[in-house]
């Protein structure tokens, strides 16, 4: 079964965090919150108070399949300086195809600062956030699976993006029938 790590930071996009973790958990995934921030409990974007299941520090990262950052301004905090185990783990496990990279909005940013795109990955990011270090590897898509990373354009893409997931690691069948269930 796949376990996906959330990596959360205080101004997270409530949404970009939300609607994915709910959906993956109705499909049955394994979700854990891992707070980036020295405590357990952050605020979201427009203010929604989160507690997470465990600080990064506290966290073994090899335990996951995927690793899922979602946007909002929180991803800027996805760095060496503020969390350098996601960003060592991210450097040393890029390639392994049995961990997968996921990111929304801003966040796909972040693979490009932590240099893990090569030339071959694509990904998507919200359009207004593409800049030079992501450009080579940006395509303007909704969503975007190349190799061992899954990404989205925007809070929008939300829904979408959690399903395209579920579709990926579990079934369309089960995609489907979560759509059919949420009145999606």
């Amino acid at each position: 079964m796949l376990k996906i790590a959330v990596m959360v930071a205080n101004q997270t996009e409530d949404i970009e965090l939300v609607v994915p973790i709910d959906i993956w958990r109705r499909a049955g995934l394994i979700v854990k919150l891992v707070s980036i921030e020295k405590k357990k409990n952050v605020i979201l974007n427009h203010g929604t108070k989160i507690s997470c299941d465990e600080v990064l520090n506290k966290e073994n990262l090899s335990k996951y399949n995927a690793i899922f950052l979602p946007g909002g301004a929180g991803h800027q905090r996805f760095n060496k300086e503020l969390a350098p185990k996601l960003v060592t783990f991210a450097q040393k496990e890029y390639k392994n195809p049995k961990i997968t990279f996921m990111a929304i909005c801003a966040a796909p940013l972040c693979f490009a600062d932590w240099n893990i795109l090569d030339n071959n990955v694509k990904v998507t990011c919200y359009p207004d956030a593409v800049n030079a270090k992501i450009e080579d590897n940006y395509v303007k898509q909704d969503i975007v699976i190349s190799k061992n990373f899954i990404t989205a354009a925007g809070p929008g893409l939300a829904s979408n993006f959690a399903f395209k997931v579920v579709e990926e690691f579990i079934s369309p069948n089960k995609a489907k029938e979560l759509k059919k269930r949420m009145l999606f």
